[in-house]
């Protein structure tokens, strides 16, 4: 199954928590493109730099700072035998 990302189960989960965390204020905090982020979420991102990751989390981190933010929030691996 290789690498999956986990970051827009994330988002739902702070929502459905009563926290307010949304892929354009992490993109608008991180300075990067608003379509960076929605192709990593939906899959359609071929690859991410540490940089990228990094601004993503700090970002995450930052604007709800309850949630603790760690790279399996973003994405995860599966292994698939």
């Amino acid at each position: 199954m290789g690498i999956v990302i986990t970051l827009n189960d994330t988002l739902k989960r702070t929502k459905e928590e009563g926290r307010q965390l949304t892929k354009n204020a992490i993109a608008v905090e991180a300075k990067i493109r608003p379509g960076t982020l929605s192709d990593l979420v939906n899959g359609k991102s071929k690859g991410v730099t540490f940089d990228t990751l990094e601004k993503i989390l700090d970002t995450m981190n930052k604007l709800d700072p309850e949630g603790k933010y760690t790279l399996s929030d973003v994405m995860d691996y599966k292994y698939d035998k």
